[in-house]
Parts: C-alpha cells; structure tokens; sequence
C-alpha cells in the first residue's frame, strides 16, 4: 500500500467513525503514524482529505451497489441485499456525518449531492421499474416521485435534530425506513413476498 492510499484509509476510518469536524490533521497524522509533512506532501490540507475520502467511500459504494443489482434475483431480491449492506455499513458511520459535510466541507457536499442523484436515485428508480414489471410494486406509483422519497429517507437517518443519536441509531432507523417504503409500494402479492424476505433482516413479528 502507497503512502497517499494509506493516509486515506485511515483518514476513512477516523472521519467515519467521529465525523468530519472533530478530527484534527495532527489525530490524522497520528493515526497513520506518519508527519504532517508527509500528509502534506500528498494533500494541501484537510479539506483535499476529505474530498478524496468521499470520492472513494462513494465509489465503493457504486460498485458495491452495480455487483447487487447485476446478481439480485428479483427486484425484491435486489432491495433486501442492499439494506443488508446499509445496515452494516450504516452501523459504523457517525451521524454527523452529513451534517458536518453540509455546513463545514461545501466542495464534498457538492460531491455527495452529484452521486446521490447519479447513483441513489437512479438506483431506486431502476428498481422501482424492476418491481412494477415484476408485478411486486404497485403500477400506480409515481417512480418519480418515490425514488426522491427513498432518497429524502436517507438524508433524514442522518438529520441529528430529528433524531439526536443518543436516542436513535441509524442503522435501526434504516430498517424502520426501508419496512415503511415497502409497505406502500408493494401490491398484495408483492408485500407477501416482502414480509418472507425481509423477517429476517427486520426481526419484525408480522
């Protein structure tokens, strides 16, 4: 592993696990345990870290995402594989995450805001199509309209004043959301189908 790969694998773990705002160049260094010299060498400052990082954490996200809707057996298949890698993924992400990217970091947010448009909702209205095709989803549904509920879902897991995180974890949150976004979308056969798959997942008593 490369010195610059390095500083940003550890930069990931650091910003995932106490958010963006709470970390120093100097905890960075550290936590590599190199110089900010040799940080520097790489990147101009904290801000060029945490674009890289974000750029990465989102391309393995886009990958990991492609792999699941490629190999997913049905559009229901697809939904329940996805929440599953939220649920661990979403688990070890601070909850200031979003918070401290909007108000501190601008050029990161903006980074985030392109890929939640090319990747999330994109994703999600791929999926929708699937389901309706399928006959698992309501053809009622406006996909539109959905896909950017889905995706204001995300946003909200996040949102620390609608849920202060020392009384609601995001990974839960995830599953509650994604239980209640299946239950209006789905048609009778379809929400039968979603229950089977997702009892486990969810560990809800239906």
């Amino acid at each position: 592993m490369g010195v610059k790969e390095k500083i940003l694998l550890k930069s990931e773990d650091l910003f995932m696990r106490y958010g963006f705002k709470s970390i120093t160049m100097d905890e960075v260094a550290n936590h590599c345990n190199i110089s900010k010299k040799t940080i520097y060498q790489f990147f101009t400052d904290k801000d060029s870290i945490i674009n890289e990082v974000v750029k990465r954490h989102m391309s393995s996200d886009v990958c990991k995402m492609k792999d699941i809707s490629e190999t997913a057996t049905s559009a229901l298949d697809e939904i329940f594989r996805i929440s599953e890698f939220m649920k661990k993924d979403i688990g070890r992400i601070h909850p200031s995450i979003l918070f401290d990217l909007k108000k501190y970091h601008p050029a990161a947010w903006e980074l985030f805001n392109v890929h939640k448009h090319t990747m999330f909702i994109d994703g999600v209205t791929r999926n929708l199509k699937r389901g309706i095709e399928e006959g698992v989803y309501r053809d009622s549904i406006d996909i539109s309209v959905m896909a950017r509920l889905r995706c204001l879902e995300i946003e909200a897991m996040f949102n620390t004043d609608l849920f202060p995180p020392d009384t609601f974890d995001p990974a839960t949150l995830q599953l509650h959301f994604i239980d209640h976004f299946m239950r209006g979308i789905c048609s009778k056969s379809g929400l039968v189908q979603w229950e089977e798959t997702s009892a486990n997942l969810f560990k809800i008593n239906h």
